[in-house]
Order: C-alpha cells, then structure tokens, then sequence
C-alpha cells in the first residue's frame, strides 16, 4: 500500500499480531497504524490546529527558570522543548516512547522522545515480559536486521542496569534503554485519541481537495477571449510544388505564426501565471467593427459556498470532540466569539485547562520522575505553570 494512500478498509481496524519474520507485535493490521493517524491530523487544518492547542494546553506556560535545563547535551535539547515532544506524542498518539541513556554511577545522563512510529514492542521471554523495544525509522518497506535497533526496556534497578551492560559488552556499546508509556492499557498500543474520528479527519482533507480541484479545472476566475478566425480556413495547410510533392504552405504558416504571436501577447499582457485562467475561442464574426473583432468574456464561480457548510460543521464538531472536548472558540475567531464577552472566552480557557487536568498532570510525573534521577539536577519537584491564571472567589468578611 502506497504511503499517500489510505484505504477504507484499514481505517476501520486497530489490531496487534506478531510479526514472526521482524520479531515484533505489529502497530496495525498493517503495521502502519501511527503513521497513518499522523497523516490524518496532518491533512485536516481542525484535527491539527485542535492537537496544537491541547499540546499547549498540557505545557502550560512551562516550568519557569529550569525550562533551559538541558537534558540531552547531544542533542542541546532543552526541558521544555522534552517536554513539548511528550505532550506532541501524547496528545496524537496516546503513547510515548522515551530513551534515556545511563551513565556509570547509574544516573540518566540524557534522554529525547522517540518518534511513536519508528518503535514497536519486541517478543515476550520465558516469565511474559516484553525486554526489549526494537527501533526503525520506517517499518514500510524491505527491513534490514542492520537498520533495526533492539533496545531494553526501561528499568531502573541497578542490578538490572549492571546485567544489561555487561550483556553489552561494556558501557561504551550499552545502548541506554526506552521508557514506554501507554495511556491505552487495554491494548498493546494506544488508540489514538482521533482514532474514532478518522473518517471525520479524512473527509475534511477530501473536500478541501474538491474545492482545490474545481478552482483548478473549473471555470472560476476564467477569461474567454472570443476573436474572428486567426487562420482563414479556406487556406491549405499544404500545397502542390512546380514538381507535385506536397510542401507547407507559406501563407498558411505565416497565419499560424501570426495566431502563435496573438496568443503570446496575451499571455505577456496578462502574466505569466495568469495564462492558464484563458481559454481562446475563434468564431465567424458578421461584423466588421474594431469592438466586435475582439471580446473579452469574465466567467463567474461555479462553487456554492453553502455547499458544504453544514458538513463541515458537523466534522469539525466531531473532530473537537474527540480533542478532550475542546472549545471551537479556542480554535476559531468568528463574529460570534467577538461578540461574546472576555469573561466567556475565559469560561472556555478554564474549561478546557480543567479537561485536560489528567493527560497535563501525567507529564508532570514524567519529567519529575526522570529528573530525579538525572545526573546533575537537584532541584524541588516541577509543576506546571497554568496558562491562565483563576481568581479567588470573593467572600464576604466573617464577623465575630
């Protein structure tokens, strides 16, 4: 199955098989699974402005002066841009996949967020443990065992770690371990949160593309330039030379030449880009005056920009749904979110800081966690900073 191509047969599954010949549990009856979800939020502006909103919504304002901390020298990747990728991979995907490296007194020397699609789960051993998360950038395709990376899973007992390097052959060939987090426990890999939405994602890329393809071929924005016959028609293309043979006629091609420059003029006059737009028709005219000669005709739209109102508000309701319920006046600056007060569009700030109050809270965990094993910090537990800021209930003043 092409890349750029989605039938509708797979949307509707989310299954995990293992994968005898890669030694993995397949993301997907196909193993395309988070691929699949990110080229749906990618070509749907709703599902993709909501996802960045909620993203920003989980980071808050971030976590004030360690925002800089650097947690992967490697990399120069700052706290809060980590942070940024978890809150990216967890709000799209409902699952991360962190590696983080150890160094030889047993602390995280650096960790970054895996891309969800490039890892999938490895076999279980002896005890029903999966010990490994085998890592490629494209599981489409011809795979070269070479090209796959086979990774512990994350554990941070020492013992554990210790066993881990010498299997390795020393610190310098460890290859650190991945940290897997599923929001989904019910599967081996998440359902995405725009999993039941996917048509819905679909159809709004599919009508963006109708309109693209109707201003593209239709005849919005055309000029017809009707003109009198460039090339008489009584003149053959070619005539009988003094020895019998067949040859251009000069005069045919001097006409044919003359509609060439006509046609050039136009396209000079009205710029190059614009050229397209021109359709050129020749008809018999029965007049011989100058502004009958030449006529300029401007084609109206034939889209009905009603045409698809209602469906669209329909998807776009179902996609932000899906979104922790997100607010469409968080995503959209309409007349009627104008019209209402700031105190209403605070109510939807509040509201949705107040949605996603568990997916915001879990990475906060995340990152306290890491970091108090990281080499080097020793700073207090992080929170979150909130967007918006809620006032104190007022109270009246008790007596006694």
């Amino acid at each position: 199955m092409s890349k750029n191509k989605t039938q509708l047969i797979d949307i509707s599954k989310k299954t995990t098989t293992w994968n005898k010949s890669l030694e993995i549990y397949n993301n997907g009856e196909d193993n395309q699974y988070p691929e699949r979800i990110d080229r749906f939020i990618n070509n749907s502006v709703t599902a993709k402005t909501a996802c960045n909103v909620m993203i920003q919504y989980l980071l808050g304002k971030g976590f004030g002066e360690n925002d800089n901390f650097i947690v992967n020298k490697n990399l120069n990747l700052k706290l809060i841009d980590f942070a940024d990728d978890l809150a990216n991979s967890k709000v799209k995907q409902r699952g991360i996949f962190i590696h983080v490296n150890w160094n030889a007194n047993y602390n995280i020397s650096s960790m970054q967020v895996l891309p969800f699609g490039s890892c999938r789960i490895g076999k279980k051993d002896d005890k029903n443990y999966n010990g490994k998360i085998l890592v490629h950038k494209d599981w489409l395709g011809k795979i070269e065992d070479k090209d796959v990376n086979a990774i512990d899973v994350y554990n941070s007992d020492k013992l554990v770690i210790e066993s881990q390097v010498a299997k390795a052959g020393g610190w310098d060939k460890y290859k650190g371990q991945i940290l897997y987090l599923n929001d989904d426990n019910e599967y081996y890999y998440p359902l995405s949160r725009i999993d039941v939405v996917q048509l819905d994602c679909d159809n709004e890329n599919l009508i963006s593309v109708y309109k693209n393809r109707i201003l593209r071929k239709g005849f919005f924005g055309k000029t017809l330039i009707l003109t009198r016959p460039l090339v008489d028609s009584d003149i053959e293309p070619t005539i009988l030379d003094g020895a019998g043979a067949l040859v251009p006629n000069p005069l045919f091609q001097q006409q044919e030449s003359e509609r060439d420059a006509f046609k050039g003029t136009v396209k000079d006059f009205l710029g190059a880009e614009n050229a397209d737009g021109v359709f050129h028709m020749e008809l018999d005219f029965e007049h011989e005056n100058l502004e009958n000669a030449i006529v300029f005709k401007n084609i109206e739209s034939n889209i009905d920009p009603s045409m698809f109102e209602k469906i669209e508000a329909s998807i776009r309701k179902n996609i932000l749904i899906a979104i922790n319920n997100l607010p469409v006046g968080l995503i959209e600056s309409s007349e009627g979110v104008f019209q209402n007060s700031a105190d209403s569009l605070k109510e939807m700030k509040l509201s949705f800081w107040e949605n996603t109050y568990k997916e915001r809270d879990s990475l906060e965990t995340i990152v306290n966690d890491l970091l108090r094993k990281f080499e080097g910090y020793s700073g207090d537990y992080l929170q979150i900073k909130p967007l918006i800021e809620q006032k104190p209930i007022q109270q009246w003043p008790q007596h006694y």
